[in-house]
């Protein structure tokens, strides 16, 4: 009889295990929430604490494939919409972030794409940033730079130091800023305008300029190698400590 208790015993166990990890598997992917509701659907991946994290794939009203964050969409992946346009590209917390292109479905023609980069889900603009600082000399102490989309491409310098028509103790007066050359590398302007001067500062606008454009703006000995990447209009402050 105890030769017949143990031989029972085990073998309910083998019987007994196929249920139980197939009610723990279930349980598993049922505790795998997907916090995004267009996509909160079905599931299949990786998962942490209850929410969708690593490697996975969502589908609800719309599908995503891709990294996963806390049951959000968070690093690459591709979102399909139910239209057809889909976004790929970097993801933060469930909104577009980062680098990416959207693809728009035009029917009976081919598919419009915008790529750039894209901040809380609004795209921003082709390039990170649409300017490039290569390289500045040292009495540059600042080289701030303002981009605004416009249809009107053009650049506007501002140049300012500190002791701009001001007497030195020897009795002379130092000059103020003054934008002497334009060297480009890339690109081109039709004309140079000078807006206004004063004790201090000196301003200027180029006009009509082909993007992107790249110079070396140089003022007396100093100067600024800059380049501007994309169209619209920008407006560079740059100050001298002389």
């Amino acid at each position: 009889m105890e030769w017949k208790r143990g031989i029972k015993t085990p073998f309910f166990y083998f019987l007994l295990i196929p249920f139980l990890y197939i009610n723990q598997r279930a349980a598993s992917q049922e505790a795998c929430k997907v916090l995004m509701p267009s996509i909160a659907g079905t599931y299949e991946g990786s998962c942490k604490k209850g929410k969708a994290s690593g490697e996975g794939k969502a589908e609800g009203t719309d599908q995503y494939s891709g990294e996963f964050k806390e049951g959000l969409p968070h690093g690459k992946g591709i979102y399909r919409w139910k239209n057809g346009n889909f976004y790929q590209g970097d993801w933060v917390r469930g909104q577009k972030e980062g680098n990416g292109g959207m693809a728009y479905k035009r029917p009976g023609k081919p598919d419009s794409i915008v790529t750039g980069f894209w901040k809380k889900d609004i795209y921003i603009a082709k390039y990170e940033k649409p300017f490039k600082l290569y390289h500045r000399t040292m009495q540059v102490t600042q080289t701030d730079v303002k981009f605004t989309v416009s249809p009107t491409n053009e650049i506007n310098i501002m140049l300012s130091n500190t002791t701009g028509n001001m007497p030195n103790l020897n009795g002379t007066v130092t000059p103020r800023a003054i934008l002497e050359d334009v060297s480009i590398a890339v690109g081109s302007f039709v004309r140079m305008v000078n807006l206004f001067e004063n004790h201090k500062q000196t301003a200027y606008k180029l006009e009509q300029v082909t993007f992107p454009f790249r110079a070396i703006f140089r003022i007396g000995d100093q100067e600024v190698d800059m380049e501007f990447l994309e169209d619209g209009k920008y407006t560079m402050e740059i100050a001298l400590n002389n």
